[in-house]
C-alpha cells in the first residue's frame, strides 16, 4: 500500500560526494572527526510538508562514518537493515546504498511512506560512543518532530540506545508504552526492533525481517490523525 505522494516530486537529498565509490579509511576518519551530518530520508526537507505522507518513520541511533561519507543511511557493508526491510516487504526492491542512495530508491521509499532519521546526527563507529546527554537531547528533538510529522508508527532500531535515549532501562523489544513519555502524540505508536548491525550476533536477516514485517503490518492498519 503506497501513500499518496503529490506529483511532481523532486529529489532533494544531498548526493554522495564520492560519486559512486566507497569511502577510504581517511575519508571515514574525516567524517567522524568533522561530525559530517546525514540528510534524513523523507519526501520533503521540511517536516511540515511531510505531515500525513508517512506510514512508518524509522529512527536509527546515529549514522556511521560510512553512512555520513556517502550520504546514505545504514550504508556500511555488513549492515542488514536493507536486506531485512526487503525480506519483510517494506521495500519493493533490495536497496544497496553502500556507495550512495539512488534517486529511484528515494522515490520508492517516499511512495511507500517510509521515512528514516536518526536520534543523534553525529557519526560514530559505535553507538556506545555517544553520551547519555546526547541521546536524551536527541529524544527530546524526536518527540517534537513526531508531533509534526504525524506518522502512525515510529520504529527505533536498537534496544540498548533506546533505553538510554528514552530513559527506559527496563524496555524490551517490540511495542512500547508512551504514556510516560512527555509530549509523545497518542496517534503515533512506538516500536523497537533489534539493531541491524553486523555486530549484533543475536539476529539474522530472517529474524530481523520477521520483526519488521510485524511493524509493517501494524502500520497498514494504523491511521494518521493529523
Amino acid at each position: 500500500m503506497d501513500t499518496k505522494l503529490p506529483e511532481p516530486w523532486t529529489p532533494w537529498r544531498t548526493p554522495s560526494p564520492l560519486q559512486g565509490r566507497r569511502p577510504t579509511k581517511a575519508e571515514l576518519a574525516e567524517a567522524a572527526a568533522n561530525g559530517i551530518t546525514l540528510d534524513d530520508v523523507l519526501p520533503y526537507p521540511d517536516d511540515r510538508d511531510n505531515m500525513g505522507l508517512l506510514r512508518l518513520l524509522i529512527v536509527g541511533t546515529n549514522p556511521s562514518p560510512w553512512a555520513a561519507s556517502v550520504q546514505a543511511p545504514f550504508a556500511r557493508p555488513g549492515n542488514r537493515f536493507w536486506k531485512s526491510l526487503y525480506a519483510a516487504g517494506v521495500t519493493e526492491t533490495l536497496v544497496n546504498d553502500s556507495t550512495g542512495m539512488q534517486r529511484s530508491d528515494e522515490l520508492m521509499l517516499a511512495r511507500r511512506g517510509v521515512g528514516i532519521t536518526n536520534i543523534v546526527s553525529r557519526p560514530t563507529s559505535r553507538s556506545s560512543q555517544l553520551s547519555r546527554e546526547e541521546l536524551r537531547a536527541g529524544c527530546a528533538r524526536l518527540v517534537q518532530r513526531v508531533r509534526v510529522l504525524c506518522p502512525p508508527v515510529v520504529a527505533f532500531t536498537g534496544i540498548t540506545a533506546f533505553r538510554s535515549a528514552f530513559d527506559a532501562p527496563k524496555a524490551v523489544l517490540g511495542f512500547q508504552p508512551t504514556h510516560n513519555l512527555p509530549g509523545w502524540p497518542t496517534s503515533s505508536q512506538l516500536w523497537v526492533v533489534p539493531d541491524p548491525s553486523g555486530l549484533n550476533a543475536h539476529e539474522s536477516v530472517e529474524s530481523l525481517g520477521e520483526k519488521w514485517a510485524e511493524v509493517w503490518a501494524v502500520s497498514a492498519q494504523a491511521k494518521p490523525e493529523c
